[in-house]
């Protein structure tokens, strides 16, 4: 804006006392109000006014909490990296930075460095947002299984993901029924325990696996392709097993249970044949023209309403998070450039603040001081590998892989990093397995991921640097000519 060529106030020296005249006004009529005893406050006032000395203001809390998340951002920043050197994921050195800040370490070693850097008044919230973050991880997970891979599954590729799935769940029932009443929670009952035991063995982290895949030099392989394939069908089956548990242990009954679960089918056919459609033909027409702000709101309103629809049900929030990966029309390029903008930030922040939500509550010093715990944990570590292997080698093997490639192939499967995290966490939280459980499995998932990526490099150079007659045709991926995988 131009200023104009004369003074602002044309007689300022004039516009100057008058002003100080009001002003010296006011300070005067405060002034007798103060000598009247109008403004001295009352005692009772007083005393019912002074805000109660205990605990922290809500600016010091929210220093806490952000100084919190940086100590949690930062250590899992540092270990996944200290994992990368050594030739593993970096879930996995996150996952450890979450146990390292819980009771088994810190806790232990130095109590009060955990109250100083997670201290309890500030626990509740990094709880709600750690939250948040497997809602929106799940969110992630459903949007890369929304990308036509599991639409391209034939044949053997089918039969071969569901024997994947369905050994080791078979191994973790029958291992799970003398752990009863060693590993349960205090109201569950034995037959909702064994089932999510099942269910929580047949896990495949296809987040951790895609990673592994491409570390190891086998995207593109046919050893690679398969077990993506197979992970990507065989957890969709997992996640399905899991919300019948979910359902199971409704306490109003077994109708209660029945109508949760119609609820929740009902629920995903609507989101996959008319919310998906719907989402489609908005996103062509408006998504291009809405701020990036707005885009960003709808798609978080589209992930926390539908884990709100999903808990209200009764199963768990984290399906909610998952439908609204498979329904995001990601054939919008804003929309998908808003998702993976906070698929990124989750990344970054909510995922470290969730793995630190499941360190404290993994206390493994006290789960190794008690020995039925920890045979327990053995077992179920022993079931989880020969329950994978046992389904995968075989299959395999049949289908015309060499044998270091049908090994491999149950090596690849079974990494359950933090996919089985996630499913122990929605276990614990309603009570179907006790904290020790909960320890011994995080632990169990935490093995049998470091496992996958030296069984790979003991299994030979070929399987991490295929040779150009084990990569796939160009084009059979994208294809589905599942056949060509296999064979």
């Amino acid at each position: 804006m131009p200023a104009p060529d004369g003074p602002l106030l044309p007689t300022p020296g004039r516009a100057l006392a008058v002003a100080a005249g009001l002003v010296a006004g006011a300070v005067a009529l405060l002034g007798l109000a103060y000598a009247a005893g109008w403004l001295t406050p009352e005692s009772t006032a007083t005393a019912a006014s002074v805000p109660p000395a205990a605990g922290p203001t809500a600016a010091q809390l929210m220093w806490r909490l952000l100084l919190a998340i940086a100590v949690v951002c930062a250590l899992a920043t540092l270990c996944g990296r200290l994992a990368r050197l050594i030739g593993q994921p970096a879930v996995v050195g996150e996952i450890v930075a979450g146990i390292v800040l819980g009771p088994s370490v810190i806790g232990a070693v130095w109590p009060g460095l955990l109250d100083a850097v997670l201290p309890t008044e500030v626990r509740a919230d990094l709880s709600l947002l750690a939250q948040a973050g497997l809602a929106v991880f799940m969110f992630t997970v459903g949007a890369d299984f929304g990308r036509d891979r599991i639409g391209r599954d034939h044949g053997a590729i089918a039969a071969a993901s569901l024997a994947v799935m369905a050994v080791p769940f078979a191994f973790g029932v029958l291992a799970a029924m003398p752990l009863y009443s060693a590993l349960a929670g205090p109201a569950v009952d034995r037959l909702p325990f064994v089932v999510f035991v099942g269910t929580a063995l047949s896990i495949t982290a296809f987040p951790v696996l895609a990673r592994i895949v491409q570390e190891c030099g086998l995207e593109g392989s046919r050893l690679g392709s398969l077990a993506m394939l197979c992970a990507a069908a065989a957890d969709v089956l997992a996640w399905c097993a899991l919300a019948i548990v979910m359902a199971m242990i409704r306490p109003a009954g077994a109708g209660n249970a029945l109508l949760a679960l119609a609820l929740t089918v009902l629920l995903g056919a609507g989101c996959l044949l008319v919310v998906r459609p719907l989402l489609r033909r908005l996103a062509a027409r408006y998504a291009a023209s809405l701020p990036t702000p707005i885009l960003v709101l709808l798609v978080l309103g589209l992930i926390l309403g539908l884990a709100a629809a999903t808990d209200r049900i009764g199963v768990h929030a984290i399906f909610g998070g998952f439908l609204a990966g498979l329904v995001l029309p990601k054939d919008s390029l804003p929309v998908a450039q808003v998702a993976q903008q906070i698929g990124g930030l989750n990344r970054a922040l909510l995922v470290p603040v969730f793995f630190a939500s499941i360190g404290l509550q993994t206390d493994i010093t006290a789960a190794v001081t008690q020995p039925p715990v920890l045979a327990a944990g053995a077992l179920l570590l022993a079931v989880a590998v020969a329950g994978k292997l046992c389904g995968a080698v075989p299959v395999a093997r049949a289908g015309g892989l060499p044998v270091r490639s049908a090994i491999g192939l149950g090596v690849l499967m079974n990494a359950r990093g933090i996919t089985e995290i996630v499913v122990l966490s929605a276990g614990l939280e309603v009570g179907i397995i006790n904290h020790s459980a909960f320890t011994v499995m995080v632990v169990m998932a935490l093995v049998t991921t470091l496992m996958a990526a030296p069984l790979l490099r003991l299994l030979g150079p070929t399987l991490r640097n295929p040779s150009a007659t084990d990569r796939l045709p160009t084009g059979a991926y994208a294809s589905g000519d599942a056949t060509r995988i296999v064979s």
